[in-house]
């Protein structure tokens, strides 16, 4: 893996002009938002900004730091973007910057981000901040807390590509949910690398059904079976269509079946574009799997993932 891949989810090239992050210039500061969600109808949800900028002037005395912090808390004035933070954040104290590291300390609504959602905020600060002089990482703490689950906690621009290039790979850091032989659920971090034109959840569900690479994790769906196809319609359901044999085999057990379901269901919820998963068998639903009803869309269940 390159060292300068950052693990987002969809087309993670910031388009930005030249090689390195721009500064302070006459028109004000750059704060960085994300860029709108793809159409469900794209196709090729991979390509495009997931983060881009508009221009802020801040108060001639005001702190660069808390203010730019302020501007990214507040939301984009343009249409065009969307704030990836949670209603509510706000600063917990103005941020501080001690031998390159600027520390900024946000409410605990923050901590309810996960996934592609946290590094898509995450990065949308750092981005910001890093434009200031003086600065060379940002850590971003939560109630004076780091998040434990985050990859790295400083966050440097050398994390980041600043490039357009069509042909830039582009990597999505996935969490997977296989099952334990304890019972429950537990996860299983993947770098995955998203083909040009490929669809995401697809990629992510391929990689899901390949196995566990850890000792002690299973996935019970017959080596016969096989999928069919998928597709995520404009509410976010996720429809997973797999042949008749996925119904064969120990992982329509009571119990082991319904984990099962849960594995894929999680695992494709992660994405922003996915709220429920919906399963069927040679495109038609299925009333019953693993003793549960699965003729609705169902939700992911964190609860099941055993720490």
């Amino acid at each position: 893996m390159r060292d300068h891949i950052l693990s987002m989810l969809c087309a993670l090239l910031l388009l930005l002009s030249g090689c390195s992050v721009p500064g302070e210039h006459e028109e004000g500061w750059l704060v960085y938002f994300a860029a709108p969600l793809p159409a469900a109808e794209t196709d090729d949800p991979v390509q495009g900004p997931a983060v881009l900028w508009e221009t802020r002037r801040l108060p001639q005395d005001a702190d660069v730091l808390s203010g730019l912090v302020e501007c990214l808390l507040s939301g984009p004035v343009s249409e065009d973007l969307r704030s990836p933070f949670p209603d509510g954040v706000y600063q917990r104290s103005e941020p501080v910057l001690t031998d390159g590291v600027c520390e900024v300390d946000l409410s605990e609504r923050y901590g309810g981000l996960s996934g592609v959602d946290l590094t898509i905020a995450d990065y949308c600060i750092a981005l910001t901040l890093l434009q200031v002089e003086g600065v060379e990482a940002v850590s971003i703490l939560v109630e004076g807390e780091p998040i434990s689950y985050r990859d790295h906690q400083l966050l440097r621009e050398s994390d980041i590509i600043l490039s357009s290039a069509e042909d830039e790979p582009v990597y999505l850091s996935a969490d997977l949910c296989f099952l334990r032989e304890e019972g429950g659920l537990a996860v299983e971090r993947r770098e995955l690398l998203i083909p040009s034109g490929a669809a995401p959840e697809e990629v992510l569900l391929q990689a899901l059904l390949s196995g566990p690479e850890t000792d002690g994790l299973s996935l019970p769906i017959p080596a016969d079976a096989r999928l069919i196809d998928l597709w995520v319609n404009e509410d976010g359901i996720c429809y997973v269509n797999f042949d008749a044999a996925f119904l064969s085999g120990s992982g329509a057990a009571p119990g082991r079946g319904r984990l099962l379901l849960y594995a894929i269901v999680n695992t494709l919820c992660q994405l922003p574009n996915v709220d429920a998963v919906f399963l069927l068998v040679e495109g038609e639903s299925v009333e019953e799997f693993g003793g549960m009803a699965v003729n609705v869309p169902l939700e992911p269940n964190p609860d099941l993932v055993v720490s």
